[in-house]
């Protein structure tokens, strides 16, 4: 009688690869003292490969981060796409008698809501940056509890191709960072120093006012001039998104020290050869293994530990009365007379984001069965 073999499956063909993303936010308000952080009042947490997330998405409040804020989300429940990013209230505002926070953080939260229920992707709909930032501000504008205000802003979306595009409106931005290497940084829009883009919200009452008695002049940009970049990520490539607290106390490069000095001490990047310029290589199999579950300590979750540690020296260094930081050389720079010393204290929002690659191996494909005859 013939004998069959077992049916087996053919694995021939290779794997593909995706991206999923780990992202984490980190605060501190320009009253806020330094501390210690703390999940859930200084830094949170998320993972675009984490189902049934409570809150779905992550946005800030004032409490958290002053005049600044955040957000950070899937793009339509799909765990390969996210977007993230971040506004910084403008804070002349208050002069008129407006709280600049509520802008900033009404603007983050609508970005956040309308990709998280994003439809389309599945169609080829693709959410972009730049239409991102123009919903959001569209409705901002039709919002009659926020009657006025302004923002710089700064946000991106990455696909499962690890293809990433971004936004970028104002003096916030972001840096993209490899192994012992920043391979990008964001441009600055300003209309002369320390006056940068914003989104504003002017009512008809104050234009008129302005008009006829002068006064402040509020710059009011749309989100057609924000400056729009593509770049291509690679597995374990570090984006970090932060306000102007952060880029007038750290430069690009003292940033990096800092991201450098995190992942170093926690395995994911490592040196080479045993000396002082030894090349930065990429522990990809610790980024690779890189989740966020219930069960784990989320202290220890590398974006969170690279968006605290960025935020806490900044802090520290907007602090620091005798600090020669970039905000100083700007003044010293246009207005020597000044003779500006010291880092400049502000609210600070940072959100980073760790670019995973995974390897998806291909469903196993049914091998015909090899029919044996055997001679009796």
């Amino acid at each position: 009688m013939p004998l069959a073999r077992d049916r087996c499956y053919s694995s021939d063909s290779p794997g593909k690869t995706s991206f999923t993303y780990r992202l984490a936010a980190a605060a501190a308000g320009k009253k806020a003292p330094p501390r210690q952080p703390k999940l859930g009042r200084d830094f949170w947490t998320y993972t675009s490969t984490q189902s049934n997330q409570t809150p779905p998405y992550l946005r800030s409040t004032k409490t958290d981060s002053g005049e600044d804020a955040f957000f950070a989300t899937t793009i339509g429940g799909s765990k390969h796409d996210v977007a993230f990013g971040l506004a910084d209230g403008v804070g002349g505002w208050q002069d008129q008698g407006v709280d600049p926070s509520v802008f900033s953080h009404g603007l983050c939260g609508l970005m956040g809501g309308t990709a998280y229920l994003h439809e389309g992707l599945e169609g080829g709909e693709q959410l972009r940056p730049q239409g991102l930032m123009q919903t959001a501000y569209d409705a901002v504008i039709g919002n009659p509890r926020i009657v006025a205000g302004g923002c710089t802003a700064s946000l991106a979306v990455a696909d499962g191709r690890g293809s990433l595009e971004t936004a970028n409106l104002g003096d916030s931005g972001y840096l993209i960072l490899g192994p012992g290497k920043v391979t990008y940084r964001s441009q600055i829009q300003t209309h002369a120093f320390n006056t940068p883009y914003q989104l504003s919200k002017v009512p008809p009452k104050m234009q008129a006012q302005h008009a006829i008695f002068g006064g402040s002049t509020h710059f009011s940009e749309t989100p057609k001039q924000a400056d729009v970049q593509k770049h291509q990520l690679k597995h374990g490539d570090v984006v970090l998104f932060a306000t102007d607290g952060v880029w007038d106390n750290l430069s690009a490069q003292e940033t990096l020290g800092i991201v450098t000095r995190v992942m170093e001490e926690h395995g994911y990047w490592f040196r080479s050869h045993n000396f002082s310029d030894a090349e930065t290589m990429l522990n990809d199999t610790m980024v690779r293994a890189l989740t966020l579950g219930e069960k784990q300590d989320q202290e220890s979750y590398l974006p969170a530990l690279l968006a605290t540690a960025v935020m806490r020296q900044a802090k520290t260094a907007g602090l620091d009365r005798k600090r020669n930081g970039p905000f100083a050389k700007e003044v010293n720079m246009h207005y020597p007379h000044e003779q500006w010393r010291g880092g400049k204290s502000d609210d600070i929002s940072v959100v980073v984001c760790v670019a995973v690659e995974d390897i998806e191996l291909p469903a196993p494909q049914p091998i015909e069965a090899k029919v044996i005859k055997s001679k009796l």
